[in-house]
């Protein structure tokens, strides 16, 4: 059966990250075709070097296969994200958000967390 909740990644970085940004084409066209136009960006801020980029909820139910399918694809997203420096600190700010559906009555707010 399932229920809907709307899943979301959402990551800003610098462009003067070491290795520079991760090859986002690449990624992209690597998902299935129905996939490829929920991940957008680069989005390059006006100061301070900062990229942002967002993998958009796919409508698939919770407890469907087509739900564990995205939550792949955004896990991969994510990873792209996670380089990390000797003491520990990133560039990378990436956030998970999972908002609106069939219970949003049940939530005050959307529920959000850093994946990394």
């Amino acid at each position: 059966m399932g229920y809907v909740a709307h899943d979301t990644v959402i990551v800003t970085t610098n462009d003067y990250r070491p290795g520079g940004l991760p090859n986002i084409e690449a990624f992209r066209q690597s998902l299935p075709e129905g996939y490829r136009h929920l991940v957008l960006g680069p989005v390059v801020a006006p100061l301070n070097g900062y990229v942002s980029y967002v993998f958009l909820p796919d409508g698939s139910k919770k407890g469907w296969p087509a739900a564990e399918e995205a939550s792949e694809y955004r896990r991969q997203f994510a990873e792209l994200f996670t380089q990390r420096y000797s003491d520990g600190s990133s560039h990378d700010d990436v956030v998970s958000v999972r908002y609106g559906g069939d219970h949003r009555p049940e939530f005050d707010e959307p529920a959000a967390r850093y994946t990394h």
